[in-house]
């Protein structure tokens, strides 16, 4: 299947050209303001350990395939393993059970409806 051709990064000033949202070393600075300041503290402790990064390992080699696309009949890799149930909504953090694999597009989509969801309630 083509792709779409690629676009300027988004990070204002940048021109170097992406298929992302940002290039390479912007999607790095990103990647770090969001840790900085947007993801969920109670979360945050439990990324990056070696305990997360084995069962994200174990869970991509057991679903490589993004779950989301499989379903709609697309094959893409899966670069994130999800967790079904936010470990906010109370998800178990290390439970293979409670994880999906997702493409980083799925990923990004589920976690706008997550946030949204958790922002409007009263």
């Amino acid at each position: 299947m083509p792709r779409k051709p690629p676009k300027p990064c988004a990070r204002t000033g940048c021109g170097e050209l992406t298929y992302d949202r940002f290039c390479e070393r912007h999607q790095k600075e990103a990647n770090a303001e969001y840790e900085r300041n947007d993801r969920d503290r109670h979360a945050k402790r439990h990324y990056g350990n070696a305990r997360w990064e084995r069962l994200r390992r174990v869970q991509l080699a057991k679903e490589p395939l993004c779950r989301h696309c499989f379903e709609r009949g697309r094959l893409v890799q899966a670069t994130h393993a999800d967790h079904i149930i936010e470990i906010s909504d109370g998800g178990a953090v290390y439970d293979i059970d409670n994880l999906q694999s997702l493409c980083k597009s799925c990923h990004s989509a589920k976690t706008l409806k997550e946030r949204a969801r958790r922002n409007s309630k009263p």
